[in-house]
């Protein structure tokens, strides 16, 4: 059996796979701190906000979106029009995640993480957890959008190659003319003779020439060869 064909991939490798690392690494980084939250938070049997919920769609849905669309890379080819949706829809998904963060926690991201603050040492890292959060809200959102900028980039690239410049024909369609005579048949052996000028006169085969030349003139070449002779002949006397 015949292995997987692949095609080529449109997208720049190194851009590629660079904003999806970034992406990797900000989902998984924020779906363990919300995942961290959401545990203690159903222990205390207390409502799940709606910051927790879009951070953790966002973060989840763009883990499972990388794993299938790197499949489809590695082993079948990628359309730019299918990930440009998918990013198109991770980036609503954290927008929607860091406005309800920054709207919800203002002002644990405007203050240091102190003792002054938060009194323990549980707050501290409460109030360190929401920061690295939201840092990496941040780089997953950039770098989703950057993704989605190269996946609009490489489909108008992909969609424009095939089309072409429509060429400009003259209202009036000019007529080719009939050529009414014959083309001259030429001898495999021929000679091209030029004029005063200098430019070739009309091509004559040698074979056609020489057999004439023969015929129709071989009285005419005698008497000019004995009559050469007899000059000769008396000039020497």
């Amino acid at each position: 059996m015949g292995g997987i064909t692949r095609n080529p991939s449109p997208y720049n490798p190194r851009s590629f796979h660079l904003l999806r690392l970034a992406q990797l690494t900000s989902a998984i980084i924020v779906s363990s701190v919300v995942c961290f939250f959401v545990h203690y938070l159903l222990l205390e049997h207390y409502k799940l906000p709606w910051t927790f919920v879009f951070l953790l769609a966002a973060s989840l849905f763009t883990i499972v979106s990388l794993l299938v669309s790197g499949a489809l890379y590695f082993f079948r080819t990628l359309p730019p029009r299918y990930n440009l949706f998918n990013n198109a829809f991770l980036s609503v998904l954290w927008t929607l995640g860091l406005s309800f963060l920054t709207w919800n926690t203002g002002w644990t991201l405007g203050h240091r993480c102190l003792v002054i603050n938060w009194k323990t040492e549980a707050g501290i890292m409460v109030c360190r957890l929401y920061k690295a959060c939201a840092a990496f809200t941040i780089t997953g959102l950039l770098s989703t959008l950057l993704n989605l900028f190269l996946d609009v980039k490489t489909y108008r690239k992909t969609t424009q190659r095939g089309k072409y410049n429509q060429m400009h024909m003259p209202d009036q369609k000019r007529s080719i003319p009939l050529i009414s005579s014959p083309m001259p048949q030429y001898e495999p052996f021929g000679s091209q003779r030029t004029d005063d000028t200098g430019d070739l006169s009309e091509q004559k085969p040698y074979r056609v020439q020489e057999s004439i030349e023969r015929t129709d003139g071989a009285d005419e070449v005698r008497s000019n060869a004995w009559y050469s002779l007899d000059n000769r002949f008396h000039a020497s006397e």
